[in-house]
């Protein structure tokens, strides 16, 4: 058992060596050493620069007869990487255990594959004219940005309504030189009207090589309340490099909900009663459906079977969902029938423009009828006073009766009998003989 332990950590260690080398520049007879101190951006993407500072040493070695003079370092220039700056550096006098730092501007190829790009080396003094570097310098270049986008997205049906169920298509592209595996695509519908339906709210794409595209399906269901307007709906992408790197990427989808408005017109009261009467009718315009309709005019349009005593126009404003206004029109009306004639002008929530025309039946009645319904007082002035006079009659021959005899019973009768013998006795006034002695009587009367 210690021996197989033993064993691995011999096999990490030269692991980790040959990492080292990897990242260091030797040269023949260890006389010179050049190792990566930094790389500025690490990783480089393709198409940008990078700044390398390089630490050159002349490690102490029994093969080492004395300084190196005039020392001259020079990078070798290789795909995918071209020189900014000059490629040969003086050193000058490196004694032995010294170390000087350089640094070098490089720019890579856009078109450079993502991973470890290796760098050269020569050197040459006056002892060795020129000498090249057995070991490289590796720098690190990834499209870490352009890896995974969105290329398009859809929605079916194209308009969503609230309640209404949608299938949303996500294609995504590798735009990276690398394969892609692993990748999970996650909508966050935390703060966002929507549902997953019949399934989750992540997917997952097992392997993308560079420059393929696939799609991934979500079905959702809109909340049945959900306001007419456009939704963020935060993506989110993780996803494995070929080299093992993981990557996590968040990135922004719109949606858009859209309701046609819905309003009500009805007429909320009115002063008018009967045809021939002015007054004033109060009409109230309701927002029935889930969204805000906006810059509401309502217009009373011109008719024969009435007459627009007021404005015939009125400005309401904006209409949340579930609320309504009011607005007061005065009107004499002509017809037993009367119809109110109106156009409706308003907005969605996208302002979008409509135009509504509705006709409105006022209810209106006969004096009869209003009447009898209680809409009006009934006309009783004639009826009234004659059962009053009837009364007076009754109660002034009643109580004669009674002074007389003394008597209720006898005062009552009498009051009965009188008040009825008065009542026939005008009734029989207006026979035909004593009508056509009434034009007579009213030139004597003239006359005097």
């Amino acid at each position: 058992m210690k021996k197989l332990i033993l064993l691995i950590i011999l096999m990490l260690s030269g692991i980790v060596a040959v990492s080292a080398e990897d990242s260091i520049a030797n040269f023949p007879q260890n006389l010179i050493k050049i190792t990566l101190i930094s790389q500025n951006p690490n990783p480089v993407k393709p198409g940008e620069s990078v700044d390398l500072r390089l630490r050159i040493e002349a490690p102490s070695t029994k093969a080492r007869t004395n300084n190196l003079k005039n020392l001259r370092i020079t990078m070798l220039e290789s795909s995918p990487f071209t020189i900014e700056d000059e490629e040969t550096r003086y050193i000058g006098v490196l004694k032995e255990s010294e170390a000087v730092d350089v640094i070098y501007r490089l720019g890579v190829a856009s078109d450079s594959p993502d991973g470890q790009s290796r760098i050269k080396f020569k050197y040459s003094s006056e002892e060795f004219p020129e000498v090249y570097s057995e070991g490289y310098i590796s720098v690190d270049i990834r499209s870490v940005e352009s890896t995974l986008a969105v290329a398009s997205i859809s929605t079916s049906p194209d308009t969503i309504g609230p309640g209404q169920k949608t299938e949303l298509n996500l294609t995504l592209k590798n735009s990276a030189s690398s394969s892609m595996r692993d990748i999970s695509v996650m909508l966050d519908l935390k703060n966002a009207p929507f549902s997953p339906l019949e399934t989750t709210a992540e997917k997952r794409i097992r392997l993308l090589s560079p420059g393929e595209e696939a799609s991934v399906y979500f079905s959702l269901i809109a909340d049945t309340d959900a306001e007419s307007k456009p939704y963020k709906l935060p993506l989110i992408l993780n996803f494995l490099d070929d080299q093992n790197t993981k990557f996590n990427k968040n990135d922004t989808i719109g949606l858009l909900i859209y309701s046609k408005p819905d309003l009500d017109l009805n007429i909320e009261d009115s002063e008018i009663i009967s045809p021939g009467q002015t007054g004033e009718v109060t009409i109230s315009v309701s927002n029935i459906g889930p969204s805000e309709v906006k810059f509401i005019s309502l217009n009373l349009l011109e008719s024969e079977d009435y007459d627009i005593i007021s404005t015939s126009k009125n400005y309401m404003g904006n209409l949340d969902p579930d609320d309504f206004q009011t607005a007061s029109f005065k009107i004499h009306v002509n017809s037993k029938n009367p119809k109110l004639n109106f156009e409706l002008n308003y907005k969605d929530s996208y302002n979008k423009d409509f135009t509504s025309q509705y006709a409105l039946p006022l209810k209106v009645y006969s004096k009869s009828k209003a009447a009898t319904y209680g809409l009006v007082k009934s006309n009783g002035g004639i009826l009234t006073l004659i059962m009053y006079i009837l009364i007076i009659l009754f109660a002034y021959y009643t109580f004669r009766g009674w002074r007389r005899e003394k008597s209720i019973d006898f005062g009552l009768r009498y009051g009965i009998k009188q008040t009825i013998r008065k009542v026939l006795r005008f009734i029989l006034w207006f026979r035909i003989k004593n009508l056509k002695h009434i034009p007579d009587k009213i030139k004597q009367f003239l006359k005097e």
